[in-house]
């Protein structure tokens, strides 16, 4: 079992149970538990993989693993430290340093800020620095950097297309210079040939700023070509997991044989 010592983010014995119906007097009658126990992981600069079908628990790892829940047991290690234990700077550092990218973009965003706005935001909610000239040119860098041209700061997301806006999630999530970004099936909302694009750029940019991403997807051949290493999930449970190399060359679970199989039809 991996102590977790060797990770920048690192989830330990993790579950998590949401209480369906209540009897009149609050007690739970029906409970639906989304994760039983799990150990995971990312190291610096690396992308984990988390793949599985709908109700296999892998956006509730993602979410509980970046705080936007919290797990009903086990903990949650940031550089080592528990994130439900750590002082006021402590988890600002720890907020700022975890990221995410979701599926739909448009619905991440205010839909009455300009890309503008919506590019500042991080950058004062997480006090990274005063508005000014040195704020507006490291906007219009990042813009630069997931192929947008200056012209799109003044728009609005319902003017954008959806490649657009994924475009502008990566530029939000990366400006605050996070070392994990977790992605939650950020491409299967949007055209095949514009994936592609969105996944290569992806790429080239953690190449360039050393981030560890933590890729999570139901598509296995999508993943397989994002990631490093590979947790498969179902129901709750990890069932496989190691290199991508391994899973997808050689898949030892049953479950992970038929995502394979779906993703090569």
């Amino acid at each position: 079992m991996d102590d977790g010592m060797n990770y920048v983010l690192w989830g330990e014995n993790l579950h998590k149970e949401y209480v369906m119906s209540k009897s009149l007097f609050g007690k739970p009658l029906k409970k639906y538990i989304a994760l039983k126990g799990i150990d995971i992981g990312v190291r610096c600069g690396e992308t984990l993989g988390l793949v599985g079908e709908s109700g296999s628990g892998k956006s509730t790892t993602g979410e509980v693993l970046g705080d936007l829940q919290q797990p009903t047991e086990g903990s949650v290690y940031y550089l080592g430290k528990d994130v439900s234990k750590m002082t006021k700077e402590e988890y600002k550092e720890y907020r700022r340093d975890i990221q995410f990218i979701f599926q739909d973009p448009k619905g991440s965003m205010n839909p009455k800020f300009t890309v503008y706005q919506i590019m500042k935001e991080p950058l004062l909610t997480l006090e990274v620095m005063p508005e000014g000239d040195e704020m507006d040119e490291l906007i219009k860098d990042y813009i630069f950097r997931v192929g947008l041209e200056e012209d799109i700061l003044g728009e609005t997301p319902a003017r954008l297309s959806g490649g657009q806006c994924q475009r502008i999630a990566i530029a939000r999530a990366l400006i605050v210079k996070p070392k994990v970004i977790i992605c939650d099936e950020p491409v299967s909302a949007l055209d095949v040939s514009v994936q592609a694009q969105i996944l290569n750029l992806l790429r080239d940019l953690q190449k360039e700023l050393k981030i560890a991403y933590i890729f999570i997807s139901h598509d296995i051949g999508i993943v397989n070509y994002m990631a490093d290493r590979i947790a498969v999930m179902y129901l709750g449970k990890i069932v496989e997991s190691g290199t991508a190399e391994e899973v997808f060359s050689a898949p030892k679970d049953g479950y992970t044989k038929k995502l394979i199989e779906c993703a090569l039809i």
